[in-house]
């Protein structure tokens, strides 16, 4: 699995210039060959190829693929039992789906992740997520800010921190 991954995603970056969404398949198809795995030392190797797959989703601006992507990914980290990259992951997604403006599945992502015994609910991320939501529900700008600028947010990928920065009550749609 380890070197079908890597071949897959050195394809990816190879035609990430001249054809961005087939680079995108071949990413997400690397990260496909892990969700099922149950070998501990390919799962703990999937990190690589599923950390690429969303940086490269996030450079072409597919943020709900990203969002569901990095889902899948806590799926992983949840049999490994790092639940510290479970929170991280899970509070990317909730990030993620705000700046795609999706605020209702940030919030069910949000709520069923609490819901799961993985290691999200009770954490610093859990607790950031759920500020971010309420400042959106309540259209709090305040709160956004505030949110935005916790310490919490140095535990997320740079790229996805710099989205929680740019967010905007206008960012996502609440209902």
């Amino acid at each position: 699995l380890d070197r079908a991954a890597a071949a897959l995603c050195k394809a990816a970056r190879t035609i990430e210039g001249s054809d961005t969404p087939r680079a995108c398949a071949l990413m997400l198809r690397a990260c496909s060959l892990f969700d099922d795995g149950e070998e501990e030392a390919q799962l703990r190797h999937s990190a690589d190829t599923f950390g690429a797959a969303v940086a490269l989703l996030l450079r072409a601006g597919r943020r709900s693929e990203t969002a569901a992507l990095l889902r899948r990914q806590v799926l992983v980290y949840a049999r490994l039992r790092r639940t510290h990259d479970v929170a991280r992951s899970e509070l990317s997604a909730v990030i993620i789906n705000l700046a795609a403006g999706e605020y209702e599945q940030a919030s069910i992502g949000c709520t069923k992740a609490e819901a799961r015994p993985d290691g999200f609910a009770g954490t610093d991320e859990a607790d950031l997520a759920r500020r971010l939501l309420a400042a959106f529900a309540a259209q709090d700008a305040d709160g956004l800010a505030a949110a935005v600028s916790d310490g919490t947010l140095a535990a997320v990928d740079n790229t996805v921190a710099l989205l929680a920065r740019d967010l905007t009550l206008a960012s996502a749609r609440v209902p």
